[in-house]
């Protein structure tokens, strides 16, 4: 089995600046990055075109192996969704950097995880006795319960909920970048935001 066939010593390679590892890098993970660039700002609403995708695309590449990045990532086996993650958040700071639009308004993880049941956010499922300040800080220990209840999940199931409701890819786009079949994501999708509404019931924060 070839060494780039394991994330974690094709990370390494790419640390040391190897660039066989780095051509394998870039061909194995570009899909993950592009999906995740597209899907943010389509979730967030900016108008973006091709060439915007393209852009923050290379832009990410470049912070990874010029700027050294790849060495923040603490566990190279969950590349995947690290990098689902610095790409989307890449994708929000490029039209903030170039001020053409507005910052969007941020889609909780919590909002994810009821839109599918009755659409209610988390402002509408939380008690609302409690006002200015109080309600902030009501507000903010639901979504550090929250924080909480997906670091709880097994590690697939954190990778897999994490790609899906965090970063907006769809799950044959998971699949795809995971290397699982499609039914395999839906299924560890299902039961992880199952497992998150039970953990969130129990703290009475649903």
């Amino acid at each position: 089995m070839d060494r780039n066939d394991h994330p974690e010593e094709l990370v390494l390679g790419c640390i040391n600046k190897d660039r066989k590892s780095w051509d394998a890098f870039v061909e194995r993970y570009s899909k993950v990055v592009y999906w995740a660039i597209r899907d943010r700002l389509r979730r967030y609403g900016y108008d973006h075109s091709e060439e915007d995708i393209n852009d923050i695309h290379q832009d990410v590449f470049v912070a990874l192996w010029a700027g050294g990045k790849l060495s923040q990532l603490r566990d190279p086996g969950k590349v995947a969704g690290w990098l689902a993650m610095v790409a989307g958040n890449a994708a929000i700071e490029y039209f903030r950097r170039a001020r053409r639009q507005s910052p969007p308004s941020s889609v909780s993880l919590y909002e994810q995880i009821c839109k599918d049941d009755d659409g209610r956010t988390l402002e509408e499922v939380l008690p609302s006795g409690a006002d200015g300040p109080d309600r902030q800080a009501q507000l903010n220990e639901a979504r550090a319960e929250l924080a909480s209840a997906i670091e709880g999940l097994n590690p697939k199931e954190r990778m897999v909920a994490g790609m899906s409701l965090l970063h907006g890819m769809k799950h044959a786009e998971i699949a795809a970048a995971l290397e699982l079949p499609v039914n395999t994501v839906s299924t560890t999708v299902a039961r992880a935001k199952k497992n998150l509404k039970e953990k969130l019931e129990k703290k009475r924060l649903l």
